[in-house]
């Protein structure tokens, strides 16, 4: 990406942010907040990463395949945006951890699956993913990823909230 692209980017991501909190602040379905969601899923080049780095597993309409623990991210993949480990857990996750993406572009990967698989389930004070925080978590490694996703369910269940199924583990 030029460097010209990279300065858009980083303009660009600060104002969706504040953007975004400030319709948040005006009710989840306030017209800003939608404006924002729209334009990060509007992202060609966020579609075209997800397709390449993600899709093959979770597929190209983001349902998943539950029977090989592959979960969906329809209408679930926002609710760990209602806590701040499970922000982490999205960087942190092997597949995206791991991913040959760079922080900015996993960043707008990440915003782009909420945006067009989960935009109802998103934290009310949602604000979108950026490089720096996703620089920041994503070296970090979990010893036990299928622990830590329990646990985000438990605490996301605690709240009335249920992701989708992760069997993997299961019997």
């Amino acid at each position: 990406m030029s460097k010209f692209m990279n300065g858009i980017r980083a303009g660009l991501l600060p104002c969706l942010a504040l953007a975004l909190s400030a319709a948040a602040g005006a009710g989840e379905a306030g017209p800003a907040r939608h404006a924002v969601l729209e334009s990060m899923g509007a992202s060609v080049s966020a579609y075209k990463d997800y397709m390449l780095n993600c899709g093959g597993c979770h597929r190209y309409d983001g349902e998943g395949v539950a029977r090989n623990a592959v979960p969906s991210f329809r209408n679930s993949i926002g609710l760990f945006t209602r806590l701040p480990e499970g922000r982490e857990y999205m960087i942190r996750v092997p597949g995206a951890a791991q991913s040959q993406l760079g922080n900015a572009e996993l960043a707008d990967v990440l915003n782009w699956m909420v945006a067009n698989y989960s935009p109802g389930e998103l934290a009310p004070d949602f604000r979108p993913f950026t490089a720096g925080e996703v620089g920041a978590v994503r070296p970090y490694r979990y010893d036990d990823v299928v622990a830590e996703r329990r646990r985000l369910e438990a605490r996301l269940r605690q709240l009335g909230l249920t992701p989708a199924p992760y069997l993997y583990g299961s019997n």
